[in-house]
């Protein structure tokens, strides 16, 4: 039989009573653990609950944070479409504004252009009244009864042969490889309607009506009964060679020096008008031409020259035959699209044409050759470097000289004081004269470089439409 002490059976007691009472029995020692183990109970209860809501305090700042970049962004982002609508409704307004200027402008201009153009075809109507000319579309007069093509070919020629047409005159321009044939209209047509049934008939043809030219588009120039006392010619010695399509020149003392060839192309052989030349060969002569190649292009009564756009591609067509580098021009009319592509040709070649801008007054459309592309249009200034009061204006013009009370050869042998356009030409004639001396396209494009860097600025700053690139004295 096993036996206990009394300090088991004292602890089996205690443990008996723990399990009846349900509660610990513990002696001092115990009770200081106990209370020690709470506390470190507490304390790590109340670090995980401060952890907790550390936690929970980040995750709320961190979903606040994201709602209000969230929110930020919707904002920045309704900003950039608010910005971007306005932006678009601004920019559709300046183009529908841009839009209604600009056909405000083209309103304007059209309906400038067509007050200019009737008032231009009013100046010529009387023009040539002795052929009895029709009139084109814009009022301008046309020779009654034709029309004229560029290098028909033979199959267009039969269709318009076969419809009633018939030739008058094929003139071949072999120095512009060109062959002009000039066509009379069925009698149950007028000139315009004939014109518009051969377009149809050929569309890649080359027609026009056969136009005709003045010496002077609107307002003429004027000459004074004698000139300026005290005035007299310029001399400038040279050898230079310049053509000139104008009037009949007349043999005059201030020409005597100079070299004159002359080539009548008017269909009216004999006498013709001669001032207007005469006055034009002594300043090219008085600038140092030595040479002059005259084309005589002019018929009528001396008050009112007239010529035609037939006339003047012969005219150029010599110019070319006598390789002349450098080409006067003093005529005006409208535009003319076998005039056009034979005066293209004839630059193509390496040949300058310096024509007389106009004198039509500031309002006036653009006088033709003068404004067609590559040519050296040239408007008129006086002594005091101001622009004659009848020239044209517009941004053809290319440069201006002295062309208001210019003393010229004038008729009985003396010579008087001219203004116009057409009297600013030839001293610009001469400058290009002398800076190619020989035909080239480069060198064309070097004296028009040259030309710009010479000319003296006037008016608005940089070339404008009524001075051009400025003055060349």
């Amino acid at each position: 039989m096993m036996t206990y002490s009394k300090t088991a059976i004292g602890r089996f007691t205690a443990l008996a009573l723990l399990c009846a009472t349900g509660g610990p029995a513990l002696d001092a020692r115990d009770g200081v653990r106990e209370d020690r183990s709470d506390r470190i109970d507490q304390n790590a209860q109340r670090d995980f609950d401060r952890a907790q809501q550390r936690a929970a305090d980040n995750a709320a700042k961190d979903r606040a944070d994201a709602d209000q970049r969230a929110a930020k962004d919707a904002e920045d982002r309704a900003k950039d479409a608010a910005d971007a609508e306005e932006r678009a409704a601004k920019d559709a307004a300046d183009a529908a504004e841009r839009a209604a200027k600009d056909a405000a402008d083209a309103a304007e201009d059209a309906a400038k252009a067509a007050e200019d153009n009737r008032g231009s075809s009013e100046s010529m109507h009387d023009l040539a009244e002795v052929e009895q000319p029709e009139k084109d579309d814009r009022g301008f007069p046309v020779r009654r009864g034709e029309i004229v093509a560029l290098d028909i070919s033979d199959a267009a020629l039969s269709k318009a042969q076969a419809q009633g047409f018939a030739i008058i005159e094929r003139t071949p321009l072999t120095a512009l490889d060109s062959i002009v044939t000039r066509l009379s209209i069925p009698k149950d047509m007028d000139a315009q309607s004939a014109l518009a049934a051969m377009r149809r008939l050929d569309a890649g043809g080359s027609y026009d009506l056969t136009h005709y030219y003045a010496m002077h588009f609107a307002a003429r120039g004027t000459r004074s009964a004698a000139a300026p006392t005290g005035s007299k010619m310029p001399s400038k010695k040279g050898s230079l060679k310049i053509g000139m399509i104008d009037t009949k020149v007349a043999d005059h003392k201030l020409l005597a020096n100079t070299q004159l060839q002359q080539r009548d192309f008017t269909m009216a052989k004999g006498a013709g008008p001669t001032e207007h030349g005469t006055a034009i060969a002594s300043l090219l002569s008085a600038d140092g031409a030595g040479s002059i190649y005259a084309a005589s292009i002019f018929q009528g009564s001396a008050a009112k020259p007239y010529t035609s756009a037939d006339a003047i591609v012969r005219a150029l067509n010599w110019m070319v035959e006598q390789n002349v580098v450098v080409i006067n021009i003093s005529l005006a009319g409208p535009r003319n699209s076998i005039l056009d592509e034979l005066v293209a040709r004839t630059i193509g070649k390496g040949h300058i044409i310096v024509a007389a801008a106009g004198n039509g007054g500031p309002t006036a459309p653009p006088a033709y050759p003068a404004a067609l592309p590559n040519v050296v249009a040239v408007t008129a200034v006086d002594r005091k470097l101001k622009v004659y009061r009848y020239a044209n204006q517009g941004r053809y013009i290319t440069v201006s000289a002295r062309g208001v009370d210019v003393t010229a050869a004038a008729p009985g042998g003396g010579s008087s004081s001219y203004s116009g356009t057409s009297f600013a030409t030839p001293h610009i004639a001469a400058w290009m004269a002398r800076c190619a001396p020989s035909l080239s396209a480069a060198a064309r494009k070097k004296c028009i470089a040259s030309l710009e860097k010479s000319a003296k600025d006037l008016g608005a700053p940089g070339k404008d439409a009524v001075y051009g690139l400025g003055y060349i004295g």
